[in-house]
């Protein structure tokens, strides 16, 4: 809702920060890749039916499950540095937004400026590295405060 209500009406270059991708990252490195899968997939496809729903359905459930089971089985949670996580967000960020418009754009969306589509990468991958150190820590901390049987 904060992606949509607040980020999206920010007017600030690029993209909208992608709040929901730098959150399937945090809860695949939090939980693992299974249950960061089915986050990724649950929030796409909410996302992708909220206002104002304009693309194919189902497409960003698909591209937020591979970011979610991807996050959560790169990284050994005994490796994780700072340098790590920030790239990997940024990778995860910028992936999903090529792979949206790429996506959109096979399967014959007509909102596809391809001159725009590096910008809109490389803000959405500057955007995920700014959120990653406020989001990727509250969410261990809520995972310590709601599963504290699973903390690492």
């Amino acid at each position: 809702m904060i992606q949509l209500t607040l980020l999206a009406r920010l007017q600030i270059p690029g993209s909208t920060p992608d709040l929901v991708v730098v959150s399937v990252v945090a809860l695949g490195l939090a939980y693992g890749p299974v249950p960061g899968a089915v986050a990724g997939f649950w929030a796409g496809l909410i996302l992708g039916m909220s206002p104002p729903a304009d693309g194919i359905l189902g497409i960003l459930a698909l591209i937020y499950l591979v970011v979610g089971y991807l996050s959560g089985s790169m990284i050994s949670p005994r490796d994780r540095t700072l340098p790590l996580v920030l790239a990997l967000v940024g990778m995860s960020t910028g992936g999903a937004a090529l792979a949206n418009v790429t996506l959109t754009g096979i399967f014959g969306g007509e909102r596809v400026i391809w001159d725009q589509v590096p910008a809109v990468v490389l803000s959405s991958v500057f955007y995920g590295v700014l959120l990653t150190p406020v989001i990727v820590p509250l969410v261990g901390w809520l995972k310590s405060k709601v599963t504290p049987e699973l903390v690492d």
